[in-house]
């Protein structure tokens, strides 16, 4: 008997010592969030007090207040105030923005990314890299997010854009901003799960020089729609963690949108299983960034947390622990 005690001992012991060594291994992941109603495009008006509620009712500090904002407020003097407001609540600002012929970048017959790759941008460029040089402390710029994504319209197979075309546009981008002293952005790669044929992650990516994090967007969409099923986060995201480490096995990689529904199965589960699965099975991940908006009108699916009370109580469970900053 005191053998047997003994040695469930000895094991609770080695238990707790590698999940201790793997939040000390894992440092911290920094938790950030998109919360519905934070901003507004319509009216271009940010409202903190959203993502402050959200921090409230999920019992978390946030450290990343993301939003989505058109390419044109680059060069708005207001974006820096905005930032200015997340910066007083300590959230670290991150935009994903797509690029889009507009005023300051008239139409061309060719794809977006081939007019930016040919300096035909370049007057707005220049007044948004001085603009964006104010902001003075590093926000997070996931440009053209998704961008392999073929539903939406400045993606690569939708515009009909080269991979190549994109990779240049980027790298054009990004120095225009190093030249301008916009050395504050921190670049983020972030392209959708899964990895696609026709514009492949390798294929896409501008280079190590030209990114600061890697990053992926991927949701359980469970049985919400006609081609979809419930899938864990695990069977989501761990081929395409694989082969973006693959490609910048140095740089840390950011979840720029993931949620579950909880069509088909567990919702609270679910986040209780992701949340581990971080800390022991994808090391590289040092940020998520949750997203919470019910898209039930557009898409047919609730992605709030709190769509029950369990699914709530498990979330604030799921990222209660130390290494979750």
């Amino acid at each position: 008997m005191i053998k047997v005690v003994f040695l469930v001992i000895v094991i609770l012991i080695i238990i707790s010592g590698t999940y201790t060594f793997l939040l000390k291994s894992h440092a911290q992941v920094l938790l950030g969030a998109w919360t519905e109603g934070f901003y507004n495009a319509s009216t271009h008006k940010l409202n903190p007090q959203k993502l402050l509620d959200f921090q409230k009712l999920t019992k978390k500090k946030y450290s990343i207040a993301h939003y989505y904002l058109g390419w044109e407020s680059f060069s708005d003097p207001n974006l820096v105030k905005q930032f200015s407001v997340l910066r007083k609540n300590n959230w670290i600002p991150m935009l994903s923005s797509n690029p889009y012929y507009f005023s300051d970048c008239p139409a061309q017959p060719e794809p977006i990314y081939k007019a930016i790759e040919q300096g035909k941008c370049d007057d707005f460029l220049n007044k948004a890299a001085k603009n964006l040089k104010n902001v003075n402390k590093p926000f997070f710029l996931a440009f053209a997010w998704e961008m392999n994504n073929k539903d939406l319209e400045w993606s690569v197979p939708y515009s009909r854009a080269s991979t190549q075309d994109f990779i240049n546009a980027w790298r054009h981008i990004h120095d225009v901003f190093n030249k301008n002293g916009a050395t504050n952005v921190l670049w983020v790669f972030c392209p959708n799960v899964p990895d696609v044929q026709e514009a492949s992650y390798k294929d896409l990516y501008p280079g190590d020089k030209y990114v600061d994090w890697m990053c992926l967007d991927g949701y359980n969409w469970g049985t919400t729609q006609s081609w979809s099923k419930w899938l864990s986060f695990s069977e989501i995201f761990t081929s395409p963690y694989n082969t973006i480490q693959n490609i910048a096995p140095d740089k840390p990689i950011l979840l720029g949108e993931v949620n579950t529904t909880d069509q088909g199965g567990d919702k609270g589960q679910w986040y209780k299983d992701m949340y581990q699965d971080i800390i022991y099975n994808f090391p590289n991940i040092k940020a998520v960034v949750i997203f919470n908006e019910n898209k039930e009108k557009q898409e047919h699916v609730n992605w709030k947390v709190d769509v029950t009370r369990d699914s709530l109580d498990s979330y604030i469970s799921a990222i209660k622990p130390a290494v979750y900053k």
